[in-house]
C-alpha cells in the first residue's frame, strides 16, 4: 500500500532519504540529522517497504542508489533547495506589525500595500486587525479610529474625514428626512450622527433611533440593502459610490469628529518610519469629495 503523504512520519522520513542520498552514507546523514545511524537505517527501510521499492544497494560501510533511489533523491534534491530558498528569504525579511481596522484595511490601505512590499522586497507588513483601541503591545504601528486628535498625544492625523449621510439609490429621501420615517444606522454608538445633525442644525433626536451595529462595512452594508441611512466618511465610502451600490443624501458634509491618527509604537525599528511616513503620504494625496448627483439638499 502506497504511504499516505499527509503521514508525518512519511515526510520525515523521506528528509532522512534526503540526507543518506545527498551523503550516500548513514552515518553522515544521521550526524546532520543528530540522531543514531540505526534510526537512519530504520527510517529508510520503512520508507522502502512503504514504497516497495529498494532505494539503497546496502554494502560493507558505504551505500549506494538504486535506479528507483536515485530518481528519488533528484526530486528531493530539488524540493530541498526550494525550501533552503525560501526560509533563507523568510530569516532575511524584516516583519512590520501594524494594527488597523478591518474597515479602513479592505477599503484603502490593503489595495495600496503590494506596491509598497514590491518596492521594500525585504519588509514584509504583517496586518493585526482589530476592532476599538488596539494594544500597542502587539504591534509596531497602530492605525486608530477615535475622536479628534488629543494635543499631548504622540499620534499623527491621517485624513480630514468628512462625515455624509448616504443610503441605497433609489430610496425617495425629502430635504428633511429626519422628519420622516426613516431610520438611522448606527455605528457603535449615536454621537457620529448627532454630531452630523447638530452641525447642520438639523434636530439631534433623529439620532435616538435606529440599530447600533458593531462594524463599520456592515453598517454600509445595511445601508445598501435598504436598512436605513448611514453615515459615511469621505474618502473612504468611495468604491460604494463608484459600484452604484450608495449614493449621498446631498453634499453636505460635515469634518467629522472622529478620524484615523496613526502612533508609532517603536522607536528601534527604521522600518516602522519608513512606513509610517509612506502611509502618511498616501494618506495626504487622498482626494475627499462626494460625487456631483446629489438626492437631497445642497451644501
Amino acid at each position: 500500500m502506497l504511504p499516505d503523504p499527509r503521514d508525518p512520519s512519511y515526510l520525515g522520513a523521506l528528509i532522512y532519504f534526503h540526507h543518506a542520498a545527498e551523503a550516500l552514507s548513514f552515518s553522515r546523514a544521521a550526524r546532520a540529522l543528530n540522531v543514531t545511524p540505526s534510526a537512519v537505517s530504520h527510517r529508510i527501510t520503512a520508507l522502502e517497504m512503504a514504497l516497495g521499492k529498494r532505494l539503497f544497494e546496502r554494502r560493507v560501510r558505504e551505500v549506494h542508489l538504486t535506479q528507483d533511489g536515485n530518481e528519488l533523491a533528484k526530486a528531493t534534491a530539488r524540493v530541498w533547495k526550494e525550501l533552503q530558498g525560501v526560509t533563507e528569504r523568510l530569516i532575511a525579511q524584516e516583519v512590520l506589525r501594524v494594527s488597523v481596522g478591518p474597515y479602513l484595511s479592505s477599503q484603502w490601505l490593503l489595495p495600496r500595500l503590494g506596491k509598497f512590499e514590491a518596492q521594500h522586497p525585504s519588509l514584509r507588513i504583517d496586518l493585526i486587525h482589530t476592532i476599538g483601541q488596539p494594544d500597542s503591545r502587539l504591534a509596531d504601528i497602530s492605525i486608530i479610529w477615535s475622536e479628534q486628535e488629543d494635543p499631548k498625544s504622540k499620534t499623527s492625523q491621517l485624513f480630514d474625514t468628512k462625515a455624509i449621510p448616504v443610503a441605497a439609490p433609489g430610496l425617495q429621501v425629502d430635504d428633511a428626512f429626519w422628519d420622516g420615517n426613516f431610520t438611522p444606522i448606527h455605528y457603535r454608538d449615536r454621537s457620529t450622527w448627532r454630531h452630523w445633525l447638530s452641525a447642520i442644525g438639523a434636530p439631534t433626536n433623529f439620532a435616538d433611533r435606529g440599530e447600533i451595529l458593531e462594524e463599520p462595512h456592515i453598517v454600509l452594508e445595511a445601508a445598501a440593502y435598504g436598512r436605513g441611512i448611514a453615515i459615511g466618511f469621505l474618502p473612504f465610502i468611495g468604491k460604494f459610490f463608484e459600484q452604484g451600490r450608495l449614493v449621498p443624501l446631498g453634499s453636505k458634509t460635515v469634518v467629522s469628529s472622529r478620524g484615523y491618527r496613526m502612533v508609532v509604537n517603536t522607536s528601534e525599528r527604521p522600518m516602522a518610519d519608513l512606513f509610517a511616513d509612506w502611509v502618511s503620504r498616501q494618506a495626504k494625496e487622498e482626494v475627499i469629495s462626494a460625487p456631483t448627483e446629489a438626492t437631497y439638499g445642497s451644501s
